[in-house]
């Protein structure tokens, strides 16, 4: 089966450790950077941090919502995170590297996913990296901000 690809990636100006922090709190960080206008209903169903996670929420794309769950990994702890989608076979990955001597982080967003041999899985094919483009950009930019603005509020103490 054709498996389809779509990336982003972005230097972000915070060290990759603060910026994983973020994307592994599945209860104060990632649901913050999410686009509200196509994923809403967030709610973790079990652990929170990192691997183990899973994850419940509704994403709304081409005018219809859908229930979505996923499971969280971490094949790499520190610098990998996966998403794997149970209701469908999209999988998400974050992968985060340091940059200039770890000062910065280097974030590649990943989606990964089948498409339905369908009419419907034609349309996944011709706007999904649409989509994702709008989500990932705004996924990438508001990490930047929450990181930042959690880097800063842990050095004031």
């Amino acid at each position: 089966m054709q498996q389809n690809h779509f990336d982003m990636v972005a230097l972000i100006s915070v060290p990759p450790e603060d910026v994983y922090a973020v994307l592994a709190d599945y209860r104060h960080g990632h649901p913050h950077i999410l686009p509200a206008k196509y994923i809403s209903q967030f709610k973790v169903e079990a652990n929170g941090q990192g691997a183990g996670t899973v994850l419940r929420y509704r994403m709304r794309i081409f005018g219809f919502a859908h229930e979505r769950r996923a499971l969280v990994s971490e094949p790499e702890p520190g610098r990998i995170l996966v998403e794997r989608e149970t209701t469908t076979s999209l999988v998400t990955t974050y992968a985060v590297t340091p940059a200039n001597n770890g000062l910065h982080a280097h974030v590649q967003i990943a989606a990964h996913w089948e498409p339905a041999h369908t009419l419907a899985g034609k349309l996944e094919q011709a706007f999904y990296p649409s989509i994702l483009r709008k989500m990932f950009t705004y996924e990438l930019d508001a990490l930047a901000k929450l990181a930042a603005r959690k880097k800063r509020v842990a050095s004031s103490h």
